[in-house]
C-alpha cells in the first residue's frame, strides 16, 4: 500500500464535495493516508464556522499524523536555502510538509506547484500526486 501525505489543497477540494479528491481519500485499500502538523494548522485557518472545525477534527483524527523532528527542521531549511541559492522561493509549511514526506517515504497528493517545483530544482525522487479527472 502507498503512504501518501494529504496536502492542504485536497483537502480543500474535498471539503468543497470534489468526487477525485474523494475518490483517493476515500481509498483506504489503495493508500495509507497521512497528515502532518503544518496541514492542520493551514486548514484550521481557513474554516470559517465552528461546525466546520468540528467535522474537520472528527475526520483527521482518524488518520496517522507525521510528527516533525527537529532533524526535519533543520532539513526543512537547508532545502530552503538550497532552492533560494537557484532563484525558487517555496513558503515554510512546503519545506516542512516535503521534508516530512521525504523522510517517511510518502508520495504528496496535491494540487500545489510548490512541490514540484522543489523535486525538479533539487532533482529528487519524491512521487508527487495530481489530482486525477472528474468522472
Amino acid at each position: 500500500m502507498k503512504k501518501v501525505v494529504i496536502d492542504t489543497s485536497i483537502w480543500i477540494e474535498y471539503f468543497k464535495g470534489s468526487e477525485p479528491a474523494a475518490a483517493v481519500i476515500d481509498d483506504q485499500v489503495k493508500y495509507d493516508l497521512y497528515v502532518t502538523g503544518p496541514i492542520i494548522a493551514e486548514l484550521i485557518q481557513g474554516m470559517k464556522t465552528e461546525s466546520e472545525r468540528d467535522l474537520f477534527r472528527a475526520l483527521i483524527e482518524s488518520l496517522p499524523r507525521l510528527s516533525i523532528s527537529d532533524q526535519d527542521w533543520v532539513a526543512a531549511g537547508q532545502i530552503g536555502s538550497e532552492l533560494r541559492e537557484k532563484g525558487v522561493t517555496v513558503p515554510l509549511p512546503d519545506l516542512l510538509i516535503y521534508r516530512v514526506a521525504l523522510s517517511n517515504d510518502c508520495a504528496i497528493f496535491t494540487l500545489d506547484k510548490h512541490f514540484k517545483m522543489i523535486t525538479k530544482a533539487l532533482n529528487q525522487k519524491i512521487e508527487i500526486i495530481n489530482l486525477p479527472p472528474a468522472v
